[in-house]
C-alpha cells in the first residue's frame, strides 16, 4: 500500500464503516461495513478490517461515533462500547488519532457537498447563505443533532446529545400516542421517536404489534394504511422538533439531513489535521474557533 494512509470510520449504532484514504484520495476498493451484533468492541472489527486490507499500519486515524466523547474516549449511546485513542493507536500504529462525535463530524463535512449531493426536501422563502448557522440532524439506530456555527474564517461545531432531550407536541390528536410512550418511561426523549427504536416503538403503541423499522417503512412504501400512519406520525414529530430546533438556532445556512459516506469524508479530513499535541494525548486541529479548548480538543 502506499504512505501517508489514513483510516476514517464512522461508527453508528448499527453499523460501522471504514475506509482508508491516500492523502486526500479515497482508496474506494478498501470501503467496508460492517454490522456491530457480530463483535463485542470496535477494536476487534478495526483487527479485523486491516487484516482485510492487508495494512500493518497507518499514519492517522480519525474516528466519528455515535456517542459523546470525553477527552480521548468515546463511549457509544447505543452499544455498550467505549474506546480510547490510545487503543486505536495501538492497534493502527498511528501517530496521530482523533475521535468526534459522528453529528459533529457531518457538520464539519458540510463544505464537502456540492449541488449535485444534495436534495430539497421543502424550500423555504428564505435565501440560503453559506455563511450562516447551519444543522445537521442525523435520525438512525438513534438520533442527534449538531449546529453549524462560522466563526470568522473558520466552522466550529459543538457537540451534542440532542437525542436525549425531551420532545413535545402541540397537537392533542396525538397525546394519546405520547401518554403511551411515557408510560414506559419518565418522559419522551427524541430518541423514543426520531430514530429506528423510535419508529418501532410508534408501530407498537398505533398498531399494538412489535415490527422492525424496516418492515414498518416498506409496507408503508407498498400501501399499507396502518403503516403509513407509523410514519405519519414519526414524519409530524420530525418536523416539529426540526422547528423548535431552528427557532432556537436560526439556521439560515440551512437545515440538512447528511448521507453516510460524507461522515467517512470528514473522518478522513478531520484525521489529516491532526499533530501531536501533549502528553495528555489531546490533539491539535484546524477545525474549530483559535485559541479554544472543545470536549479535549485543544484548536489553533
Amino acid at each position: 500500500m502506499k504512505n501517508q494512509l489514513c483510516l476514517a470510520a464512522d461508527i453508528g449504532g448499527t453499523n460501522t464503516r471504514i475506509a482508508l484514504f491516500d492523502s486526500e484520495v479515497l482508496l474506494e476498493d478498501t470501503c467496508v461495513t460492517y454490522s456491530n451484533n457480530k463483535y463485542d468492541s470496535f477494536e476487534s472489527i478495526l483487527v479485523e478490517y486491516l487484516d482485510r486490507v492487508s495494512i500493518s499500519s497507518v499514519t492517522h486515524a480519525g474516528i466519528a461515533a455515535a456517542g459523546p466523547i470525553e477527552g480521548t474516549t468515546a463511549k457509544m449511546t447505543n452499544l455498550s462500547w467505549s474506546f480510547s485513542e490510545g487503543s486505536i493507536a495501538s492497534i493502527t500504529g498511528a501517530a496521530h488519532v482523533g475521535i468526534i462525535n459522528d453529528l459533529q463530524a457531518q457538520g464539519y463535512g458540510l463544505k464537502s457537498l456540492d449541488t449535485s449531493q444534495v436534495e430539497s426536501v421543502k424550500i423555504g422563502e428564505h435565501n440560503s447563505n453559506p455563511n450562516e448557522t447551519k444543522l445537521v440532524c442525523g435520525m438512525g439506530t438513534g438520533f442527534n443533532a449538531a449546529p453549524v456555527f462560522k466563526v470568522g474564517q473558520k466552522t466550529f461545531v459543538p457537540p451534542s446529545e440532542a437525542g436525549h432531550s425531551q420532545i413535545s407536541l402541540a397537537d392533542k390528536n396525538y397525546r394519546s400516542i405520547f401518554s403511551n410512550l411515557a408510560s414506559e418511561n419518565s418522559f419522551v426523549s427524541v430518541e423514543d421517536i426520531l430514530s429506528g427504536r423510535g419508529i418501532e416503538n410508534v408501530g407498537k403503541a398505533l398498531n399494538g404489534k412489535m415490527e422492525t423499522a424496516a418492515q414498518i417503512m416498506q409496507k408503508a412504501s407498498q400501501g399499507d394504511e396502518n403503516s403509513k400512519k407509523v410514519a405519519q406520525f414519526v414524519a409530524i414529530s420530525a418536523g416539529s422538533f426540526f422547528g423548535d430546533l431552528a427557532l432556537i438556532l436560526l439556521p439560515f445556512g440551512p437545515v440538512t439531513k447528511i448521507l453516510v459516506l460524507l461522515l467517512i469524508f470528514d473522518s478522513k479530513s478531520f484525521a489529516l489535521n491532526l499533530k501531536p499535541c501533549s502528553s495528555e494525548h489531546s490533539i491539535t486541529t484546524g477545525l474549530a474557533p483559535a485559541n479554544k479548548t472543545i470536549s479535549g480538543y485543544e484548536t489553533q
